[in-house]
């Protein structure tokens, strides 16, 4: 599950995406609309309870899951404090541990539940 770390951001961006540039131009009703926003957000909520759920099976609340998704600035090796050789690079990377499994957790279900709520009370507006 580490490696699908990527998918909690990516689902409530590809919503994003479908709304702004199909929902309106396709004319899309609002509960059509309403759905993609959703299920995205509710995608989101159940990839990061798989992620924390296996990290927390996996290598336990000590741990850390990491995946690098690319190198930023690779910027070579590097003499170190003690004279040796070290290599010294800039990861873009998605960290899982005992934090960030509280954030994300808070965030996407917190998340959720504001876009269920949003779209019952304004569900009498007009668009």
């Amino acid at each position: 599950m580490k490696d699908l770390l990527w998918l909690i951001p990516l689902f409530p961006l590809l919503g994003a995406i479908v709304n702004g540039l199909v929902g309106n131009r396709r004319g899309w009703s609002h509960h059509a609309t309403s759905r993609v926003a959703v299920a995205g957000s509710g995608l989101a909520m159940l990839a990061s309870f798989a992620a924390i759920a296996d990290w927390a099976t996996s290598v336990g609340t000590h741990g850390v899951h990491i995946n690098r998704v690319a190198t930023w600035i690779p910027a070579g090796f590097g003499e170190l404090a003690d004279g040796t050789l070290g290599r010294f690079t800039i990861d873009w990377a998605l960290r899982l541990d005992a934090l960030s499994a509280v954030m994300v957790f808070f965030v996407t279900f917190v998340g959720f539940l504001i876009h269920v709520y949003s779209i019952g009370y304004m569900h009498a507006e007009s668009p």
